[in-house]
């Protein structure tokens, strides 16, 4: 009898080891998957956000305003607002890739396939003021967002994030150059 008994807690000891063996190496397998997942992480711009600027001009409203419009016609932003009567102007930055008006950030990826996709889009907002004055000041206000997507080769599908972008001041000084002449 006694060797029925040790014979019992032979196997259950061995049945209890091979499932055991079996959760420890599908631990060991997950936490390999998961550490070659792929990473996608965005830094935000190190600068602070430019909301506006403003500026005096040496000429009137009605000037100031025709040119304003010929730089948003000439640069071929999609106008979504127009309204003279206040001196307001919106418009859109076409999608670009890497614009040299915005920072974005840095993005650091690691087991992707490809390179990651980035698009930004831009928003610019220009008031003119001073309709009955000698000269007119334009406030200019610029804002944009990101939106990249990198492959996933692990998981086979795509991975995505979006933002906001900042001015680098860089468009806000061409504007004010076109105005001004």
């Amino acid at each position: 009898m006694e060797k029925k008994i040790k014979d019992d807690e032979d196997v259950r000891r061995k049945g209890v080891g091979l499932p055991l063996i079996l959760a420890l190496l599908l631990t060991v397998l997950l936490g390999l998957a998961l550490a070659g997942c792929t990473k996608l992480e965005v830094t935000p711009p190190s600068f602070e956000l430019r909301l506006s600027e403003s500026k005096p001009l040496a000429k009137p409203f009605d000037r100031v305003w025709a040119r304003a419009i010929g730089w948003f016609d000439a640069n071929e932003l999609e106008l979504e607002r127009i309204d003279e009567r206040t001196g307001y102007i919106e418009g859109k930055l076409a999608a670009a890739t890497d614009s040299p008006f915005m920072d974005c950030g840095t993005v650091a990826t690691r087991n992707v396939v490809g390179k990651p996709a980035l698009t930004q889009q831009g928003r610019v907002r220009m008031q003119v003021s001073g309709q009955n004055a000698p000269r007119a000041t334009v406030t200019i206000y610029m804002s944009g967002t990101y939106k990249l997507s990198v492959y996933d080769r692990y998981a086979g599908r795509e991975v995505y994030r979006s933002g906001p972008c900042v001015s680098n001041g860089e468009l806000k000084k061409r504007i004010f150059a076109f105005l001004d002449s």
